[in-house]
């Protein structure tokens, strides 16, 4: 459909896993549909219980990353603590995926400079779906919020786990129809940032919360 320049990519993402259950769905309908993805993984969650859906997430070629060790905004942390949670969750996807991760999402977005100072990592956020508790969840309320804001480049933030019931299946199954009509090739994080040419570790970017790359 398009040449290889000019294809139009964008990197779907999800938060706050994995869980059994949850996840699971979430990964059935990525294969469904043919499609790579990138989690952001919380480190508390990874354990011999979700071993099996990390392995599965590596075998169908999605990324894990670092959302940190658990749900608690990081902004307000001393560097001690900010570096024990980051580098024990990472210890733990290195463990279970054999891949060290290569990003960082903030939980609840919440970001400061100590943090920046800490954490030796690119800093992602993403076009928001809004599809979090408090949220107008309507499957298709989440679905045009996302397609408000996608363009070639984007980073979509959506989440595997959410407290039920959580309306994710049926938003990926209108969201990747759609934006594979409108010409969107799903890429992980790591894939959009090389097809795009971009080093987001160069020292021009320090402080920067990627939602597009371009």
């Amino acid at each position: 459909m398009f040449a290889d320049g000019d294809e139009k990519l964008v990197a779907l993402t999800f938060d706050d896993g994995p869980d059994t259950i949850l996840t699971t769905k979430v990964l059935d309908v990525l294969e469904e549909y043919d499609v790579v993805a990138t989690f952001f993984v919380v480190g508390q969650r990874l354990n011999e219980s979700t071993k099996a859906i990390l392995e599965r997430m590596v075998s169908m070629g999605c990324e894990v990353e670092n959302h940190s060790w658990n749900y608690e905004p990081l902004d307000r942390k001393d560097p001690e603590t900010i570096r024990e949670y980051i580098e024990r969750t990472n210890e733990l996807i290195l463990k279970y995926t054999g891949k060290k991760p290569r990003f960082f999402r903030p939980p609840n977005l919440a970001v400061s400079d100590v943090m920046f100072e800490v954490i030796d990592m690119p800093f992602i956020s993403g076009v928001l779906g809004y599809d979090w508790v408090g949220c107008d969840r309507n499957p298709e309320k989440i679905v045009q919020n996302v397609l408000d804001g996608v363009k070639d480049g984007a980073i979509i933030l959506l989440h595997d786990v959410q407290p039920e019931p959580h309306p994710i299946v049926e938003v990926l199954r209108i969201l990747i129809p759609e934006l594979k009509e409108r010409g969107y090739r799903f890429v992980t994080l790591e894939e959009l940032f090389k097809r795009k040419g971009v080093n987001p570790k160069n020292p021009e970017y320090r402080g920067k919360m990627w939602v597009y790359v371009e």
